[in-house]
């Protein structure tokens, strides 16, 4: 059956951002001689909000760096970083099956606005599809600490949506017919959480550091892909 609403990440979902973030961060590791970024630690900091995935980093790295520096490094590292991100396999294409099925979409990822958009600046013709369904990490609609693993993000991407369908006299959507997009173990517990259907599609590179639960691993509501391009709604 078709889901009634799909909800998506972006980073390593979407757009091939996760490389950057890695690109940017071995050149600050080797500024101070730290050796090279394990994607374990990657694995640990994916899907949570800038603060928390950035504590993470600092705990393990012992830089002496305040957030605040940090962040700033990393904003003049990646400025023109950005405007190299590309879609993922598959992600053009589903999030136009999904206009041409008539199935509402929302982003709902943890990066900031700032760095939202870098990222999207240069490919108005995908973002578009959202029709400004759209939530990042510092929306003033998310509380502080309630990130992913938290389900908020996602009940505030489908109320985005359900206010559109209210304003049109059309029946609301509830979470259970819901689909979410992740590629991070995060942001599938979050989707769970949600009780929400979870596709995920985790990076290759991280999938030995990323581990299901037998709980998670006998739910049938969370289909494990390898890459967007296996989506086909129409068969779900």
């Amino acid at each position: 059956m078709l889901p009634k609403a799909c909800l998506f990440d972006m980073d390593g979902l979407l757009l091939d951002t996760e490389t950057i973030y890695t690109k940017s961060t071995n050149i600050i590791l080797e500024r101070y001689q730290k050796g090279s970024f394990p994607m374990e630690i990657k694995a640990q900091m994916m899907g949570r909000p800038s603060r928390e995935a950035c504590h993470i980093f600092l705990e393990w790295s012992k830089l002496d760096l305040s957030y605040e520096q940090y962040v700033q490094m990393q904003r003049e590292l990646q400025s023109e970083l950005w405007k190299q991100t590309q879609p993922l396999p598959g992600a053009l294409e589903l999030l136009r099956q999904c206009k041409t099925l008539n199935i509402p979409v929302a982003l709902a990822t943890s990066s900031d606005t700032y760095n939202f958009e870098r990222k999207t600046g240069h490919l108005g013709d995908m973002f578009q599809l959202f029709e400004n369904n759209i939530v990042t990490g510092d929306d003033n609609r998310l509380h502080p600490g309630r990130g992913k693993p938290n389900p908020d993000i996602w009940f505030i991407a489908l109320e985005v949506i359900n206010e559109k369908l209210r304003s049109k006299g059309e029946p609301e959507v509830e979470a259970r017919d819901c689909l979410v997009f992740e590629d991070s173990i995060l942001g599938l517990e979050s989707g769970r959480a949600a009780n929400m259907r979870v596709i995920w599609v985790p990076d290759p590179k991280l999938l030995p550091f990323f581990s299901l639960s037998p709980e998670q691993a006998a739910d049938k509501d969370i289909i494990k892909c390898s890459s967007l391009k296996e989506v086909d709604l129409r068969k779900l």
